[in-house]
């Protein structure tokens, strides 16, 4: 946030992390709340998938190089523009939003329905941001090949992490929706914003 040099671009990334921390927050509290209903939960298990499941190591992967980038700039970008369609908002909206309900889990809609708002309003304000900068009368050329370098090493990171987390979708009883519907209206969701953008996968 202290990098943005204006306090319009500052508020804009400090809020998009400020709706991560919420988010994390929404959720820990309402597995807790699960936690205390289910016999024999274990608080560990989250964890533990995280950092030795196969299914879960390439979006693992993607956001651990992400949060190494150096470049706050390319972050925010990454996160956005690339890693959310192609990851975050697959398994977000194509499996809980879509599984959860038609399995009979009317409580997780609501809690990750607030994620979803989170994220349009987080990539309209980096699709305005972005497009100043990739149109700059001086620095727009050299802007458009540095993104286009961000989108080449994320996005082959994302795809490798949505094709990791493929089978999930096997695992409910109810399918309302196949990951190859779901992984098709990502590409065309991060295809319609890189066009906005003058950029290309």
């Amino acid at each position: 946030q202290r990098y943005g040099y204006t306090q319009m671009i500052n508020n804009a990334t400090l809020t998009n992390s400020s709706y991560k921390l919420r988010l994390a927050q929404d959720i820990t509290l309402y597995l807790a709340e699960i936690g205390m209903d289910i016999p024999g939960w274990d608080d560990e298990l989250g964890k533990k998938y995280w950092l030795e499941d196969s299914v879960w190591q390439g979006t693992r992967e993607a956001i651990e190089t992400i949060m190494g980038a150096t470049d706050y700039l390319e972050q925010y970008f990454a996160i956005n523009i690339v890693f959310e369609p192609l990851v975050g908002e697959l398994f977000r909206s194509g499996f809980l939003m879509q599984a959860s309900a038609a399995n009979h889990d009317f409580i997780t809609p609501p809690v990750v329905s607030a994620a979803e708002a989170d994220y349009e309003r987080n990539l309209a304000n980096t699709i305005d941001l972005i497009y100043l900068l990739a149109n700059d009368e001086v620095h727009g050329a050299a802007n458009k090949a540095l993104f286009q370098g961000w989108i080449k090493k994320h996005g082959a990171l994302a795809d490798k992490a949505a094709i990791g987390l493929q089978p999930i979708w096997s695992m409910p009883h109810s399918k309302p929706i196949s990951f190859q519907d779901v992984r098709a209206s990502s590409e065309e969701r991060i295809a319609q914003t890189l066009g906005e953008l003058g950029l290309k996968r």
